[in-house]
């Protein structure tokens, strides 16, 4: 007979992502800054070399490689969902790319890269 696992938070208790391992963060993010932070990680292996990380609006400004002697300029959004983009209110024509951890927005116009599935 197996025991039943009963969990009850505590107020005031931080809360962690779920374990992933191996990987330069030990829990998932929970947050638009966990999802910056695992690009910059990972920007080389996905073909990226950012320029600027920036507190407006969008995000990030990196090369991306095209070609094996060519790089486009892609102007980058950090969300943790992809639909915060839409709650965010961000006008779609000034970037390129959404960086999410969790793609949600099905009608999305642009290209999105989702950190929490398999790239």
């Amino acid at each position: 007979m197996g025991l039943e696992r009963v969990s009850i938070l505590k107020e005031g208790r931080e809360i962690f992502g779920k374990l992933m391992r191996p990987g330069p963060m030990i829990c998932a993010p929970t947050n638009e800054q966990g999802v910056l932070f695992l690009f910059g990680a990972r920007a080389e292996e996905l073909g990226f070399a950012v320029l600027r990380i920036r507190a407006e609006y969008p995000d990030c400004l990196a090369f991306r490689q095209v070609g094996e002697d060519r790089m486009e300029l892609v102007r980058i959004e950090f969300e943790f969902e992809s639909k915060n983009f839409l709650k965010h209110m961000h006008e779609p024509n000034k970037c390129d790319l959404i960086v999410c951890w969790r793609h949600n927005w099905k009608e999305c116009p642009m290209e999105v890269i989702a950190l929490g599935e398999k790239n």
